[in-house]
């Protein structure tokens, strides 16, 4: 891993600690909980509509049953009649309860991935912030070997290689001289 590299990710991880994980709130979170309350609150009371519908199809129901028993086929027909439109408006109750359970469903569905993907992002930062970690840390041992055995070694090496060059210059002059 080059330098540059290092440094990279060294930054990423340090401006990405920087933000709380999860606890942050974002608009779509705030939109998503707001929709979801809607929903919930809409299908409570389609819920309560439908037990209202229910009630008052049992009631047209008895008293079509009370109105036959007394020989009244008017009045038997009137509340059988009520009673079919209330079996239609119970119909259409069930069916819109239905379907806010499952745009409900799928909301919360939409949501849980959205949080495991979240999640994930945060496992990735925060492998990606120990590997930079890691890797300024071996950058630091790496410069510190480099820099100590350097210095220890150059004024040697320049002392043998003056040593050398002096010794070649002596053997030079004294061949010269001979």
């Amino acid at each position: 891993m080059d330098f540059l590299k290092k440094v990279e990710t060294l930054l990423n991880a340090t401006t990405r600690s920087a933000l709380p994980r999860r606890r942050r709130r974002s608009v779509l979170d705030a939109h998503e909980e707001k929709l979801m309350t809607e929903i919930r609150e809409a299908l409570a009371a389609v819920e309560a509509q439908e037990r209202v519908l229910a009630k008052r199809l049992k009631m047209e129901q008895v008293q079509a049953q009370e109105a036959a028993q007394q020989g009244d086929q008017l009045q038997q027909q009137a509340h059988q009649r009520r009673a079919a439109e209330l079996e239609r408006e119970l119909e259409e109750e069930s069916i819109q309860a239905i379907n806010l359970e499952e745009k409900l469903q799928a909301l919360e569905e939409k949501l849980a991935l959205a949080r495991e993907a979240v999640e994930k992002q945060a496992e990735i930062a925060a492998a990606m912030e120990e590997e930079a970690a890691k890797a300024m840390a071996l950058s630091d041992r790496e410069t510190e070997m480099n820099a100590s055995p350097a210095t220890a070694a150059e004024p040697a090496e320049k002392k043998t290689t003056l040593a050398k060059n002096e010794a070649e210059l002596a053997a030079r002059k004294s061949r010269l001289s001979g």
